[in-house]
């Protein structure tokens, strides 16, 4: 028999993999909001989610989004790392990752797990965010550096 823990992860990743397609694919911004709040991401009001969208697929509740903020088409935001697992070289690292109030994220980037995007913080079309933006920055590149 399986201890309450166990049994309610198991839940909760069966039902982030459940809506993690129409959360992706969903014809408007506003059905793919609900279905990653399903997910268990926590999500605050008007936010926009393009289409593609990967919000991590095993710890989804330790992403926040806050009120008005955009997250662009084919963006991946995580709040795990399993690399040093694959490597043998440490542990799975859970971090918090939020996206807060009015940020803008664009098109086909990466923000990494325990990142916060400041309010009304910008991140540039294809970065790679791997530390922590401040507020009314503007980040772009490989990894993500303030731009101005």
């Amino acid at each position: 028999m399986m201890r309450k823990g166990p049994q309610r992860k198991v839940r909760s990743r069966v039902r982030a993999a459940i809506f993690n397609v129409p959360a992706m694919l969903g014809p408007f911004s506003k059905m793919r909001v609900f279905f990653h709040k399903l997910r268990g991401v926590n999500i605050g009001d008007d936010v926009e989610i393009g289409y593609h969208v990967i919000i991590d697929n095993v710890y989804p509740e330790r992403v926040t989004i806050e009120d008005g903020a955009t997250i662009a088409a084919r963006t991946t935001i995580l709040a795990h790392d399993e690399s040093a697992l694959y490597t043998g070289s440490g542990e799975e690292i859970i971090k918090s990752t939020r996206i807060c109030e009015g940020a803008f994220v664009g098109v086909h980037s990466v923000i990494l797990a325990g990142v916060t995007v400041g309010r009304r913080a910008i991140v540039g079309a294809g970065s790679v965010v791997n530390k922590d933006v401040p507020e009314n920055a503007k980040v772009a590149g490989v990894p993500a550096k303030e731009i101005g």
